[in-house]
């Protein structure tokens, strides 16, 4: 007799969760700690060269040492273990992906204690706020909050000024951005795909300046999807299970919101259509209102602190700072810039090649076509599409006004939702089309026996090993751009400007003043 398997507990799924968790996190901690004793003048290109290989070289072990151990269990264990090790592998990879990015910044800021652009530019007025707030005083409720929080705990922690505290957390915020991605998309996909699909496509978002807005929404998509595939089922639901579920679901946007709401503002519209059209409002439509209610209760009790101050009249923000990217033509999404120092060559837009438009765009138009074509009614393809659409349209109606109104409403921020969201369609494209290869030809999975007459399918460590070339190869070429470089319309400025600012004490850093900075006290250089 065919014996069935067990589905697993709710206490071993939150196990397992957290044990996913604990591997990713750890991973990208474990590297961020290893790749600090990598000593090399990063203001020098020989001391950045030698600092990239020896980030490169540090990838390598770890990723070859997890790959020989998960070929070694697939070999050894028995096959109702090995998901277990799949989960603990591709959680790890999630954490080298950004450990790798977070240990190159730790190599641009080595020897000064100043974060990324010294507490300039936007630091200037947040750190300012964030001083106000933590000595009891009123500040303005209409930013997220959440970020005066961390920065205010995290030097009262340590023990220094707020400005010293940046660095640790733009470092501690670069490394999760691979656990944060990874883990919120294993709300809706298997290990493999979270980290093939949620981490890969999360990675023209790394932004080790400001980390906290690119976290937020790597992690609101997926939650998002979770949110649509929820309300979907909730003709299903006991009242009782819809307000739990409701209620989980606006604390979890509740927090996003206070880390950062632009994005939201972003997907609202599309978001709010997709629940409309796809709630089973015949069936289920007492458990769709108390999930629905219970979502939008607990999200303003949440949210409020920073809500009340985008609903007062002054709330909406009057943005008038044009820069590069508000010239661009404004369809242009294929590239994420943010409003980041423009070291974009002469030509931006890069040309393309069929009309102008080039082979990445075409490429995610094709994965869109596929994610529509093999599953237009699911619910990852509906929130994702919900979001970009909506994202699309608030882009080219702000845009549209920038003339007239002079302003510039943060448009070009809608590129980064716009861009994500088509990435994993093209990701969950490629996955379908994979799914239905193996069931028409009856192919096994990665990992498993295959049938009679043929091969086993590779060992799902081998077959992780492109997937951690492109990150290794992203991850580099990511840090490069962020090593210091003291052309100001380069990123590699902000890095410069940290080693070459004064300390608030007057001292200058380790290669400061071989570079231009000028101590304002009788102090040696730091070491």
């Amino acid at each position: 007799m065919k014996a069935t398997r067990q589905r697993p507990t709710f206490r071993s799924r939150l196990a397992g969760i957290g044990i996913e968790a604990l591997v990713s996190i750890g991973t990208a901690f474990g590297f961020l700690a290893w790749s600090k004793d990598i000593d090399v003048d990063p203001l020098d290109r020989k001391g950045q060269v030698s600092g990239l290989a020896a980030l490169q070289l540090r990838f390598a072990v770890l990723a070859g040492v997890l790959v020989v151990a998960m070929v070694l269990t697939h070999r050894l264990l028995a096959p109702a273990h090995r998901p277990y090790i799949v989960r603990a592998g591709c959680a790890a990879i999630a954490g080298l992906a950004t450990g790798l990015v977070a240990g190159g910044i730790a190599v641009a800021l080595r020897g000064t204690q100043l974060p990324l652009w010294a507490g300039g530019g936007d630091y200037q007025w947040i750190l300012e706020w964030t001083a106000a707030l933590w000595s009891g005083q009123e500040i303005s409720d209409h930013y997220p909050p959440a970020v005066f929080w961390m920065i205010g705990a995290w030097a009262r922690l340590t023990d220094q000024p707020h400005v010293l505290a940046l660095k640790d957390l733009q470092l501690a915020g670069t490394a999760l951005f691979g656990p944060a991605a990874y883990l919120a998309w294993r709300l809706v996909l298997r290990p493999l795909w979270a980290v093939a699909v949620g981490v890969l496509a999360m990675l023209p978002m790394i932004e080790p300046v400001k980390p906290y807005p690119q976290i937020t929404l790597v992690m609101l998509i997926p939650v998002l999807v979770k949110f649509l595939s929820t309300v979907r089922r909730a003709d299903r639901m006991t009242a009782r299970r819809a307000l739990l579920a409701g209620t989980l679901a606006g604390v979890g946007l509740g927090l996003l919101f206070l880390l950062y709401s632009g994005w939201f503002v972003w997907c609202a519209g599309g978001m709010l259509v997709a629940v409309a059209l796809t709630a089973p409002w015949r069936t289920g439509w007492r458990s769709v209102l108390l999930l629905g209610g219970a979502t939008v209760v607990s999200f303003v009790l949440v949210g409020w602190v920073h809500l009340r101050g985008l609903l007062a009249p002054t709330g909406g923000t009057s943005d008038d700072y044009f820069y590069f990217d508000t010239d661009t033509e404004p369809a242009y999404i294929a590239m994420w810039r943010n409003d980041r120092p423009a070291d974009v060559g002469p030509v931006w837009p890069p040309v393309g090649e069929l009309g102008g438009v080039g082979l990445f765009t075409l490429l995610l138009a094709g994965g869109l076509g596929l994610a529509l074509a093999l599953a237009w009614r699911r619910s990852i393809v509906i929130a994702l599409g919900a979001c970009a659409a909506s994202a699309w349209f608030l882009r080219m109606w702000l845009a549209s006004e920038q003339w007239e109104t002079q302003t510039v409403r943060l448009y070009p921020r809608t590129t980064a939702v716009v861009l994500y969201c088509l990435l994993i369609l093209t990701g969950f494209g490629v996955l379908l089309a994979v799914q239905r290869w193996r069931d028409r030809t009856g192919a096994t999975g990665p990992g498993a026996t295959g049938p009679a007459g043929r091969e086993p399918t590779a060992p799902v460590g081998l077959l992780l090993v492109p997937l951690l070339f492109v990150l290794a190869s992203a991850g580099s070429a990511t840090v490069d751009r962020y090593l210091p470089d003291e052309r100001t319309n380069h990123a590699g400025y902000f890095a410069w400007i940290a080693h070459t600012t004064p300390y608030p004490d007057g001292r200058c850093s380790r290669w400061g003043v071989a570079h231009g900075c000028q101590p304002t006290a009788d102090r040696v250089p730091a070491d």
